[in-house]
């Protein structure tokens, strides 16, 4: 628990660091963490399989993701998320997660990507 605290200050930091002023609708790590949290058991291998909750946060992200900053600021948020992580995101579960939860990503899931570009 301390370390998810942990995480969330710091997710909220890097957030208002880069964008001081967020415009309503700007995607922050907050939101991301909060849609695809239920994701970290299946995506380091913790889980066999997403759940139900996940595969719904994964579309929510979809929905959100409608513009290349979303998309972006998605992508950074995970990237985060990912370094942080203990046990580390697994590349077979990144790529089985859309076809377990029957969906596509607007965003791209990595552990190598660098989601700056």
């Amino acid at each position: 628990m301390t370390r998810l605290v942990a995480f969330l200050i710091v997710i909220l930091l890097v957030s208002r660091s880069i964008m001081p002023q967020m415009p309503q609708d700007f995607i922050d790590c907050l939101n991301v963490l909060v849609y695809f949290s239920s994701c970290i058991g299946f995506i380091n291998g913790r889980l066999q399989e997403p759940t139900w909750n996940c595969c719904m946060g994964v579309q929510e992200l979809n929905r959100l993701a409608t513009q290349n900053n979303d998309m972006q600021r998605i992508s950074q948020c995970i990237e985060l998320d990912a370094r942080l992580g203990d046990p580390p995101f697994l590349l077979a579960n990144i790529n089985a997660l859309p076809i377990k939860c029957q969906t596509h990503l607007s965003f791209p899931i990595s552990i190598i990507k660098d989601c700056s570009k």
